[in-house]
């Protein structure tokens, strides 16, 4: 079993890194940013990535993946994120971008709260636990939630590390359409053509 991590470390920070262009190349661009407080529903970091795992699996790529009676396409197409989870000060948070089709924001949002009702038996969903907002710029917002990266990683990919709790299991990581399969031989193509970035130079 996974021991409990500071830091996010370099294969997952590296997948992060990477995820925001990945997505553009696979034409699923990150449009979402998703905040979800979960110390606000009692879970706590050794419990977050379960939750989220649950949320994920059961809930969000079933939905994405739902192909409605008479319609060819899936409701949402493939399921395409990035996240991270952080917990200072004991307080257990769930940062996720994802790709969710302009026509189904609206129900993406009002599903959202009934899964996490339904995952953590709530009753009703307390204020200010879910956030989401447009992604305006996920090039800013990847840096935002690879803040808890390993310090010496962050020295070399020039991003300042931000001190971000103990989180039992996994604290960071993308859908496998962005996985290291997809974005490794789209990284060598775009070095081949003599573009540098400090934060995509793994």
């Amino acid at each position: 079993m996974p021991s409990p991590t500071h830091f996010i470390k370099r294969k997952a920070a590296a997948s992060l890194l990477h995820s925001v262009r990945t997505a553009r190349a696979i034409r699923r661009p990150f449009n979402t940013f998703v905040t979800i407080n979960f110390w606000q529903l009692n879970v706590s970091p050794s419990n977050a990535y379960e939750t989220f795992q649950r949320l994920r699996d059961a809930h969000f790529q079933r939905w994405s993946m739902y192909r409605p009676v008479g319609i060819g396409e899936a409701r949402n197409g493939p399921p395409t994120y990035a996240w991270a989870i952080e917990a200072p000060r004991q307080l257990a948070h769930l940062h996720w971008m994802l790709h969710i089709a302009p026509t189904q924001k609206h129900n993406f949002r009002v599903a959202l709260d009934r899964w996490l009702m339904h995952l953590l038996r709530w009753e009703q969903m307390p204020e200010g636990v879910v956030d989401v907002r447009p992604a305006y710029n996920p090039e800013g917002l990847k840096l935002y939630l690879a803040k808890g990266i390993d310090p010496a990683l962050g020295k070399h990919w020039n991003i300042n590390p931000v001190p971000s709790g103990i989180v039992s299991k996994r604290r960071s990581g993308t859908s496998r359409n962005l996985g290291p399969a997809e974005w490794r031989h789209r990284k060598a193509l775009w070095k081949a053509r003599g573009h540098t970035n400090k934060n995509l130079s793994n």
